[in-house]
């Protein structure tokens, strides 16, 4: 179960043991588990007698705070990447700069209003808002499956990277098929798999980018996909299906 605690530990700020893992990759089966954990906490604070906007910062807060930000400041740190450098290696230099641009903060900004807007409803559907941080960390193990570590020497998820293949991806693509199925029990499986696919290609879209203009990933670029894909669900769980 290290690699379960590594999962947690990576993905949140809960101190779940300490012991490093030899192989990093071995934690990306738990990221859908580590999704579905944010999931029922933020069900239950979707459950708070208040009103929906009040209900839908108080989970963004909630959720910011468990990851310790990580994933926010990767968006912007990758956002001020692409605008502010012409070469993988300028891009990259900017993304190590811990000073934050205007891209950086345009992309904060347009990203949160989304999640925002959309919470407004999703607090209102649990079983849905259960789904989009699972969708989110299972797009994390796609992208540090399928492309290479950015950066030649090390970084925050250079072990990782390196060390995952494509069959990596399997067993949590697996685990959200397997609920998505599930949810046909609840009349939901349709809506469930747009909302999937939404953060699917939203993912593909990011790793396009990525491999083009950076070469690969880095952890910022993982933290970037987990918050684009998982706006990219939140909306997509709210389009009107016949």
């Amino acid at each position: 179960m290290r690699s379960l605690a590594f999962a947690i530990r990576t993905l949140t700020r809960l101190p779940v043991g300490s012991s490093p893992l030899e192989r990093e990759e071995r934690s990306l089966v738990w990221y859908p588990f580590v999704g579905a954990l944010y999931g029922a906490v933020c069900v239950l604070f979707s459950r708070i007698p208040f009103p929906a906007p009040l209900r839908a910062a108080l989970i963004i807060a909630l959720s910011s705070y468990l990851s310790r930000g990580f994933h926010l400041d990767g968006l912007a740190d990758f956002a001020d990447g692409l605008g502010g450098g012409w070469t993988a290696e300028r891009a990259l230099s900017i993304m190590r700069d811990s000073h934050i641009g205007a891209f950086g903060v345009l992309a904060l900004i347009i990203t949160l209003l989304v999640q925002y807007s959309a919470l407004q409803s999703l607090a209102d559907a649990p079983l849905l808002l259960f789904l989009v941080p699972i969708f989110s960390r299972t797009m994390i193990t796609l992208a540090a499956s399928f492309l290479p570590y950015a950066r030649a020497g090390a970084g925050s998820a250079a072990a990782l990277v390196r060390g995952a293949t494509w069959y990596h991806f399997l067993a949590p693509l697996l685990q959200v098929i397997t609920l998505i199925a599930l949810y046909t029990l609840r009349g939901l499986a349709l809506r469930a798999s747009v909302g999937f696919l939404a953060a699917l290609l939203s993912t593909l879209s990011l790793m396009l980018i990525a491999q083009k203009r950076l070469g690969g990933v880095t952890g910022d670029v993982l933290g970037a996909i987990e918050v684009v894909s998982e706006s990219a669900a939140m909306v997509a769980l709210l389009i009107p299906l016949a």
